[in-house]
């Protein structure tokens, strides 16, 4: 919803085609041809107009060229924008009817209850009904970087992070009058900086404009010294004419026809450019930081391998210290890849084993502990405890021997130097956090994205 809120105010200040075209012109170098053209054509006026004004007429075409020009890749590049943006809607997971479904952000209403997990950010503002270690991140809005523990009936602000554990939130402001959309009313008025073109062409444009005014007030003002005010006219005309002689009437429409040139390179990449000046500074660009889930993995947890000695175990303890919901897709990728990885070898071991083992008990994973306990009453009736987490913590909670740790760890070792993510699973009577049966390990990858290799190798060989 933050999303939505911010794209709703900007959408507020929306510029019309007018306001648009007149944008083009605020250009130091356009100033001193529109100076040129009206004394110029004043000049033709004065002169009887007998002729035709090749040079008026000249300097408005080149400058309709480059209004026109300019205004057309803008107006092109909003309409793709616009287009991407009904891609791009943040989606939640809201119960109605009594059950989860995924909907737009922008389609939440007062009263919506919206489930939350550790990842994602808070749709709209809200007051908490129901939690399991909701940790969020409100660092956006207070800027104080400690994440808060959010309990039942605490109010929860639109734009934060769940940083830890799962929450139900019933919704309380939407839009504009939660947080994040008063945030992004404030945000939408804040003016955006020139890019290192327009600053450069503001200078040279203001150098030119400078010295070609002096040189005419001065040749002006030297030919008045030699000839006398009797021709002072005559003279004002010659060093009006030859100030728009010197002035480079060709250079905003070269500018702006090579950036268009550009962004109709980039476009026909898939990249969209919505200010023309920006591809310069794409140009100038060396180093590209970005962050790795998502955007150069494919952000969808698979399991690879189970590594366990009792197969049967393990599934089932994965299919029982687990939040997520494989039928709605609710839930952290991670947990989903395990789910589905379950669901490829027993179909029917994950509706089964929830329905018969009764969860009584639990932990919610958190940074601190860094491992996830789920307690429940198996169809025998014993009180049995399932655990998840760092194959480090868990194993120093085992009942194995030394030996066997260390194998375990070897073993660790070995897949994480392969890019696998290890997570342990093991298992207790009662809810005993000691003395832990050990039941293996479940390897995860997160695989990259497949043009990630060639992005890479682009960016290389440009220079990046």
């Amino acid at each position: 919803m933050h999303d939505t809120a911010l794209t709703h105010c900007l959408q507020k200040k929306t510029e019309s085609i007018f306001n648009k075209l007149m944008l083009q012109f605020r250009n130091p170098l356009v100033y001193i041809l529109l100076f040129a053209l009206l004394v110029d054509t004043g000049a033709w006026l004065y002169e009887g107009a007998n002729n035709v004004p090749l040079e008026s007429i000249a300097i408005l075409l080149i400058l309709a060229a480059n209004a026109g020009l300019g205004l057309w890749q803008n107006l092109k590049s909003e309409i793709a924008l616009a287009k991407l943006a009904t891609y791009t809607e943040p989606h939640c997971w809201v119960i109605r009817d009594g059950a989860l479904q995924q909907v737009e952000s922008k389609q939440l209403v007062p009263g919506d209850i919206v489930r939350v997990e550790a990842g994602e950010r808070l749709p709209a503002d809200g007051v908490v009904l129901q939690t399991s270690g909701f940790i969020v991140d409100e660092s956006i809005v207070t800027g104080e970087s400690a994440p808060v523990t959010a309990a039942i009936d605490a109010a929860v602000l639109s734009g934060t992070m769940a940083v830890r554990g799962s929450a139900l939130f019933t919704v309380t402001n939407t839009g504009s009058n939660s947080n994040m959309g008063k945030l992004a009313s404030i945000l939408a008025e804040v003016e955006r900086d020139k890019t290192p073109l327009e600053k450069r062409i503001q200078i040279v444009g203001c150098k030119i404009a400078i010295s070609v005014s002096a040189a005419a007030i001065v040749l002006w003002i030297a030919g008045i010294s030699f000839t006398g005010i009797s021709h002072i006219s005559e003279l004002f005309l010659f060093a009006v004419a030859l100030a728009v002689a010197a002035v480079p009437e060709s250079l905003p429409a070269v500018i702006t026809l090579t950036l268009a040139l550009g962004a109709e390179r980039m476009a026909k990449k898939k990249a969209v450019v919505h200010k023309m000046s920006a591809v310069e500074a794409l140009g100038s660009v060396t180093v590209i930081a970005t962050d790795k889930t998502g955007t150069l993995t494919e952000n969808r947890m698979t399991v690879q391998e189970l590594e366990s000695t009792d197969q049967d175990a393990a599934l089932l303890a994965l299919a029982l210290v687990n939040d997520a919901d494989l039928t709605s897709g609710a839930g952290d990728p991670l947990e989903l890849g395990i789910l589905a990885y379950i669901d490829q070898r027993a179909p029917a071991l994950i509706a089964t084993a929830r329905q018969t083992n009764i969860r009584v008990d639990g932990r919610p994973f958190d940074a601190q502990r860094k491992f996830m306990r789920t307690t429940v009453r198996n169809p025998t009736g014993a009180i049995v405890s399932y655990f998840k987490g760092a194959p480090e913590i868990l194993l120093a909670m085992s009942s194995l021997t030394a030996a066997e740790q260390v194998h375990w760890r070897e073993r660790i070792a070995a897949h994480a130097s392969k890019g696998f993510r290890a997570l342990a699973v093991a298992k207790s009577e009662d809810t005993a956090e000691h003395n832990l049966e050990w039941l293996g390990l479940v390897l995860l990858l997160d695989p990259p994205r497949p043009e990630v290799a060639e992005s890479i190798s682009h960016a290389i060989a440009a220079g990046i």
